[in-house]
């Protein structure tokens, strides 16, 4: 057997003499080795009462950070603006530990070219503390993207901040009818404007079809309207889909259709006078079925007194002039288009965009559906509708305010 290999050591350090009275039995050393023993003990105690002083779990720990989370506003969250082109966007989220006030404040992001940057207000009620949820509202002027932050403070100390990158205060709407109101169109578009975007139920995301909550694959003419809107108000605008293909107007009738449920629920989702308007465009499938006049009238009326009750405010709806189908007789599209004319005279609905002229190859892709050449044209009617209805000045630049 070969010999242990003696390590380099020092004989001075107490730990390594230790070792070579122990591994080489040195007799002579064993007693000091005794009190080397001691001494390495408490060494190793003293290194291990200060490793748990360190540990993060220890009672001597680093204070734990506090937290702020928001639930609103949200990345690419457009809120609608209301009187004097104001909105009071809800600040939402949790703080960690208690807080004296949470405060909000808005730039505008690069590249906006509407707003006014709103210093730090207090959105919270003061003398209040705050502990785990809150809630409260920043008024903000039209425009956007801004940038958001939130912050929660305790004296004069910030123990806790949350940047919301873009928020917008804009334009809102839900969509809802049939196949052309929703993704049958052909191609797919998508917005040139970053402020233009859908919302899928969950998030904020780029305009590009196929729309959120509409049924198909394809195109819609949302995205193309939301660029227009865009350019000439200076805002975000945001599209939420509630449209389905081959649905006659017997099944959005409320309480219990799963279409008006559906629909109830899209506008709920932006709260109270969160949403501009319903835009409507549907009555294709009512040709098939021989809806009279009246009868439509009336069917729209039903459900449009049902949402206002449901949504807590007045809404708006615009209603298109839509009842071309290839499959019904002129007689039966006539009747429709006169309920769809009943509910602008009675002004139950504003006048929307009239699309029963988009006829043939030039603007449908399959002889229903709309082409390229007729979702632009499908757009360009939307924005003119829109821009009688609530007056809006075209063309409009803001230069952001400092």
């Amino acid at each position: 057997m070969k010999p242990m290999n003696k390590p380099e050591t020092n004989p001075t350090n107490p730990v390594h003499r230790l070792w070579l009275d122990t591994h080489f039995l040195n007799p002579r050393s064993l007693s000091r080795s005794r009190s080397d023993l001691t001494m390495v003990a408490r060494i190793a105690t003293f290194i291990g009462v200060v490793s748990f002083l360190a540990w993060p779990g220890s009672a001597r720990a680093e204070e734990r950070k506090t937290t702020l989370t928001l639930t609103s506003p949200v990345s690419a969250q457009v809120f609608q603006r209301g009187k004097g082109d104001l909105a009071a966007i809800l600040i939402e989220g949790t703080v960690s530990d208690n807080a004296d006030v949470i405060e909000a404040m808005a730039d505008l992001a690069p590249g906006a070219k509407r707003g006014t940057p709103v210093k730090w207000v207090a959105v919270t009620a003061p003398g209040q503390k705050v502990t785990g949820k809150f809630t409260g509202r920043l008024t903000l002027p039209a425009g956007g993207w801004y940038q958001v932050t939130v912050r929660a403070r305790t004296g004069t100390r910030m123990i806790a901040e949350q940047l919301v990158d873009k928020v917008g205060v804009g334009e809102v709407f839900v969509t809802a009818g049939q196949s052309n109101s929703a993704n049958f169109g052909n191609p797919q578009q998508k917005a040139k404007d970053e402020r233009v975007v859908y919302f899928d139920g969950k998030a904020f995301l780029p305009a590009r079809d196929p729309i959120p909550g509409g049924c198909g694959g394809g195109g819609s003419p949302w995205a193309l309207l939301g660029d227009r809107i865009a350019v000439s108000q200076q805002v975000p605008v945001c599209f939420r889909s509630a449209s389905l293909n081959w649905t006659e107007v017997k099944a959005w009738l409320p309480p219990d259709t799963e279409l008006y449920k559906n629909l109830a629920s899209c506008v709920r989702a932006f709260g109270k006078d969160g949403v501009r308007a319903v835009l409507w465009h549907q009555g294709e499938s009512d040709t098939l079925v021989k809806t009279s006049a009246e009868t439509y009238c009336e069917r729209v009326k039903t459900i449009v007194e049902a949402l206002n009750k449901d949504a807590s405010y007045p809404l708006p709806w615009l209603v298109a002039k839509a009842s071309y189908h290839p499959g019904s007789q002129v007689p039966e599209q006539a009747e429709v288009a006169k309920g769809q004319q009943l509910l602008w005279t009675k002004r139950i609905c504003l006048q929307g965009p009239v699309t029963d002229d988009l006829l043939g190859a030039e603007y449908r892709h399959d002889g229903v559906h709309f082409n390229q050449k007729g979702l632009e044209k499908h757009a360009e009617r939307w924005f003119d509708a829109l821009s009688h209805a609530f007056k809006w000045k075209t063309g409009l630049i803001n230069t952001p305010n400092p």
